[in-house]
């Protein structure tokens, strides 16, 4: 069993492509989609030629072996589109007219299974020959966003990264969600890491101990104390201990081992001592994010593998990626970027 600290989340959309827009993205306009489709049905036509051209010889054995390779390139092909879309977000025409397919409810890729639900509706939409696939593919005609049945089957956009931002280049999306949200941030982006200037010139995050930017908490050691109430910084033994101040000016004391993320898990045979939730407006966080935790005095952090990184904040803003699975050492006053959200390292306690 464990206890849950719970705030307020930030309000949100109820859809998420409106974020998408406010971020710079821009859906396919239907020129350049049909012209991407167009590419994919001139690579199809150029691979089953063969079968063509093995009609219009008189030779047995070359027009059969013509026949099979006029029918195994176009389906190897298929499958090779299928798999792109989905772990790409792009097949040859697209990736030509340079469109994204993203998922609309997070802007990542949009997966496999997703994509090949999107053929079987076409498929099927064959049931009523031509007129059911063309009512299917200029479906997105009629949609004030450009998106067809074929992407709203498959929760999908499909996005002209030419005229918008890419949503798979991680900076573009970090840089346009820093703007959009620059008015409310409490702390500069240009923060520097002070990891080389004297403590004494350090600057600090305004110290509050609102919740305003965590979730909740999960601490797998409260399962033997269901009377206490979970304060709003992780309980430790040791008051002196090195906390966190993020952004927002919201506190956690350094555990022994934590996790940070949108949601994250401990690993198997391992328990974390805090398991740190945080708010993703930004929709940059994993689901396990960071690791952190204090040992022999020293703050460390590792980052999980994430999507999106995590960094050290220069001392002229800039960010130093650290290697994923790597532990990482951080003095007092480093400010650490996890996603889109950040957060100040600082030794000496609360009280200090």
């Amino acid at each position: 069993m464990t206890d849950d600290v719970q705030v307020d989340a930030a309000p949100t959309t109820s859809d998420p492509a409106d974020l998408g827009e406010r971020l710079g993205m821009v859906a396919a306009a239907p020129g350049v989609r049909t012209w991407a489709f167009v590419i994919d049905l001139l690579v199809l036509a150029v691979l089953a030629s063969p079968a063509l051209i093995g009609y219009m010889i008189d030779a047995p054995v070359a027009t059969l072996v013509l026949y099979i390779v006029g029918a195994a390139l176009p389906v190897v092909f298929g499958i090779l589109q299928l798999v792109l879309h989905g772990r790409r977000g792009v097949t040859v025409g697209k990736a030509s007219m340079r469109l994204r397919s993203v998922r609309v409810d997070d802007f990542t890729r949009p997966g496999f299974w997703r994509i090949v639900l999107r053929a079987l509706v076409l498929g099927a939409s064959g049931i009523l020959p031509v007129i059911g696939p063309l009512v299917v593919l200029t479906s997105n005609l009629w949609d004030r966003r450009g998106r067809s049945v074929l992407d709203k089957t498959a929760g999908c956009w499909l996005l002209d990264v030419r005229a918008g931002i890419d949503p798979f280049d991680a900076s573009q999306l970090r840089r346009a969600r820093r703007a959009l949200e620059a008015p409310n941030r409490d702390i500069s982006e240009h923060l520097p890491s002070l990891a080389t200037v004297p403590v004494a010139d350090r600057p600090v995050l305004e110290e509050r101990r609102s919740r305003a930017g965590i979730v909740g908490v999960s601490r797998q050691t409260w399962s033997e104390r269901p009377d206490v109430v979970a304060p709003v910084v992780a309980a430790v033994a040791d008051p002196a201990a090195p906390f966190l101040v993020f952004e927002d000016g919201s506190t956690v004391i350094v555990p022994s081992y934590g996790l940070i993320g949108r949601m994250p898990e401990a690993p198997t045979g391992r328990a974390a001592d805090v398991l740190l939730t945080l708010e993703d407006p930004q929709l940059l966080l994993s689901k396990t994010h960071l690791a952190f935790g204090v040992e022999d005095g020293t703050v460390w952090v590792l980052d999980q593998g994430s999507s999106n990184g995590t960094a050290i904040v220069g001392a002229d803003g800039t960010d130093s990626p650290l290697p994923a699975g790597t532990r990482v050492a951080v003095a007092h006053g480093t400010v650490v970027r996890a996603g889109g959200r950040m957060f100040q390292v600082r030794y000496g306690g609360l009280g200090a």
